[in-house]
């Protein structure tokens, strides 16, 4: 028998059947054209060949050439196409001189969505004198296509209604839907405390709260300060198909109490074993004394060292250093000075001076920092203004909207919530989100010692010839060339890990930098490892990472 498809003595016949039925309505007649429905297996095209058929004496004479189409295939034999699915015949002719090629397709009496959480129902009316479908036997051939989970048989009755009583061609009904997952909700600190509002928190209308932080909060010998909420596994999915699709766990902390302090993990309960104040950083909470200091610290105090929190009365004068366990609040101001603090840090007349270095475990409130250098694990709030400072956050750098940051760097591991950044005569500043403050340090401090490397070679090539197999020549180079390939495989990103690649992306996403005044022309812009040069002023943006997470996009906010 001659191939399937052969044009010269190949017969086609069709074997399933297309109506028209005619619809009357009030006054007028509507015609549809209806098709049989067919099941897997069965035979939609039939092929003859007459072996003794002669060749076509003209040459113009048409030969057919039969192609199996979507959920269609040639049977065993050859000699029958048959449907692979429930569906819907189709019949598409494409001429070609002097030959015609016929595609039989199947338009599927059900689909599933590319991501199998959806089925969609296509239904003709039934043909003349031919028993409409039932139910059952309807539900039996969804099932049939895959479909397991989520079928609605009240939408079905319907479409099996509208296609036999009032003649109606049914597409893409969804009659199957899948079930999402549920996410589990990650362990947190329930403080039964009240602290009061956090500045930097996010509201729920997306604005920042400014608010200022409440320091000092006094508790009582015995009393529950904090119960950890464990996390929840959440509860996995369905798609259509049956199949189970896992959901995210909550993610665990780790919850420590210090001083006097005390953490059950089995009633997940944190009490006061003494009374004191509180001071919470992170998922750390500290019960500890509090040090009151009326005045300066100056020659008359000396440098404070405390195990406590520490209330100082005026301000941390040049060349005087405080050291606190727990939080820290300075009526007066900052100047030239040092303070460090394992707690959060209120500070209510601002920062100033080249040779002052903070360094906070938690956060940061200050009304305006001038050339200082700042580094917080959490967040830090700035009123006013950051003039030619460095800024380093573990967490959000949140400014008010009238606030100002010119020069320097400002960079958070989180987001940043931005005023006005640069001016016409500024040197342009650095304002980074997701990048880690220490690792980009590193890399700064690298990038100077390969400057400084570059230098010393380049006056060393002056003094002795540039003479390439020099042996200093080649041992530099050869450093360089090292130093250079690590400057280049730094990561600054702080979202590094992941549990698969989609959430990292995710999380890479999230990161924005937001400036609600004006941005000035010449601002470096990083986020993650990506950087980006604003090119020219502009005001209300939302700056982040392009889907591919290759450039920084600019968004109107």
């Amino acid at each position: 028998m001659s191939t399937p498809g052969k044009p010269a003595d190949t017969t086609i016949t069709t074997c399933f059947t297309v109506k028209t039925i005619f619809l009357e309505k009030e006054d007028s007649v509507e015609s549809i054209e209806t098709i049989e429905l067919v099941r897997p297996g069965q035979i939609i095209a039939s092929l003859s060949v007459d072996n003794n058929t002669p060749a076509p004496a003209s040459p113009s004479a048409t030969h057919s050439v039969l192609i199996p189409g979507p959920n269609t295939q040639f049977s065993a034999r050859g000699d029958s196409l048959l449907a692979i699915v429930a569906g819907y015949p189709r019949i598409t002719r494409k001429q070609n001189g002097n030959e015609e090629t016929v595609i039989f397709t199947i338009m599927p009496l059900v689909t599933i969505s590319p991501d199998q959480m959806e089925a969609n129902l296509t239904l003709y009316p039934p043909l003349p004198k031919t028993p409409p479908l039932q139910v059952d036997e309807l539900a039996e051939l969804i099932k049939q296509a895959g479909v397991r989970y989520g079928l609605n048989r009240e939408i079905l009755q319907s479409c099996l209604e509208q296609s036999t009583t009032e003649l109606k061609i049914i597409t893409d009904a969804l009659i199957a839907k899948g079930s999402l997952p549920i996410a589990g909700l990650d362990a947190y600190l329930r403080l039964e405390v009240e602290i009061g509002s956090i500045p930097g928190k996010i509201m729920g209308n997306g604005k920042i709260d400014f608010h200022e932080r409440k320091m000092f909060i006094s508790v009582r010998k015995g009393q529950l300060i904090a119960t950890k909420v464990p996390a929840t596994t959440g509860n996995p999915g369905t798609n259509v198909l049956g199949h189970p699709i896992p959901q995210q766990q909550g993610q665990n902390i780790t919850v420590s109490a210090v001083d006097n302090a005390s953490y059950d993990e089995e009633s997940g309960e944190i009490r006061a074993i003494k009374p004191g104040v509180l001071s919470v950083v992170n998922n750390t909470i500290k019960v500890s004394s509090k040090l009151t200091i009326p005045g300066d610290i100056n020659y008359s105090t000396g440098n404070i060292e405390a195990n406590d929190a520490v209330d100082i009365g005026g301000s941390v004068l040049p060349g005087f250093q405080v050291n606190a366990q727990g939080d820290l609040r300075i009526s007066g101001g900052v100047r030239s000075a040092t303070v460090i603090s394992q707690g959060n840090v209120l500070i209510q007349e601002g920062v100033s001076g080249k040779q002052t270095v903070m360094r906070v475990t938690g956060d940061v409130d200050i009304p305006f920092v001038e050339q200082a250098t700042i580094t917080a694990g959490g967040t830090i709030i700035i009123r006013r203004q950051a003039y030619y400072s460095r800024i380093f956050a573990g967490g959000d750098i949140h400014c008010q909207e009238e606030s100002k940051v010119i020069g320097g760097i400002t960079m958070a591991g989180g987001n940043l919530s931005l005023g006005q950044v640069g001016s016409d005569n500024a040197v342009p500043a650095l304002i980074a989100a997701g990048t880690d403050g220490k690792q980009y340090l590193r890399y700064e401090a690298l990038f100077q010692e390969i400057t400084d490397k570059e230098d010393e070679l380049e006056h060393a090539l002056q003094l002795h010839g540039h003479n390439s197999q020099l042996p200093f020549h080649l041992a530099m180079t050869e450093e360089l060339e090292e130093m250079n390939s690590d400057l280049h495989k730094m990561n600054l990103a702080t979202d590094k890990k992941a549990d698969t690649s989609e959430e990292l992306a995710y999380r890479l996403r999230s990161r924005s930098i937001k400036v609600h005044g004006q941005i000035y022309a010449g601002t470096l812009l990083r986020i993650s490892n990506v950087t980006k040069l604003v090119e020219s002023t502009t005001s209300s943006r939302k700056f982040t990472l392009s889907e591919d997470l290759q450039e920084i996009i600019s968004l109107p906010l």
